[in-house]
């Protein structure tokens, strides 16, 4: 016989006792939901709130009597919400065709402005080696790399995450 586990939902203080087969359809769904809306900036959001109606739904229905949610009543309460697509498909021309690398700041680790964290994300390369020659160039160059620096602060647009950078990058851009 399964073994109950314990599911927590966001915007739920109590867990929902389940069987195993129900955890895994809920987790195979909501991995489902990520994966589709990976270059959706609002992905992590409606994941959230995926999770809560889901949790509204299992309030109601344990609320009548079995407090076990079994996986047919798991896969039934999927099946309602239905599968989980972008708000906005991309346009057959914008298929396949990614944002790509742009330079910015990014402010989630930054030390001073984010701007080596930039940098980093866009060459994929360490953040502490990108601090290092930025500080070993500022020295070389008597200051001037520190003044372009500061313009470069006023300049870069600013992405609040490594997160939101990589799902900038790889989103369709539309024509």
């Amino acid at each position: 016989m399964n073994e109950p586990v314990s599911i927590r939902l966001t915007g739920h203080v109590t867990a929902f006792p389940a069987t195993p087969d129900a955890r895994d359809a809920l987790r195979q769904y909501l991995d489902d939901a990520r994966r589709a809306l990976r270059t959706d900036t609002d992905a992590d959001e409606i994941v959230r709130d995926l999770e809560s109606a889901i949790g509204d739904r299992l309030s109601a229905r344990t609320a009548s009597g079995d407090d076990t949610v079994t996986g047919a009543r798991m896969t039934a309460i999927l099946a309602e919400l239905g599968p989980v697509s972008p708000a906005r498909p991309a346009p057959p021309s914008a298929q396949g065709r990614s944002r790509g690398r742009f330079w910015c700041r990014i402010n989630e680790g930054k030390w001073f402005g984010g701007i080596c964290l930039g940098v980093a994300a866009y060459g994929e390369f360490g953040v502490d080696w990108v601090r290092t020659v930025v500080l070993l160039l500022t020295l070389v160059t008597g200051g001037l790399l520190g003044v372009a620096y500061l313009v470069l602060l006023l300049v870069l647009p600013v992405v609040p995450t490594v997160t939101d950078y990589e799902r900038q990058r790889d989103a369709p851009r539309y024509p």
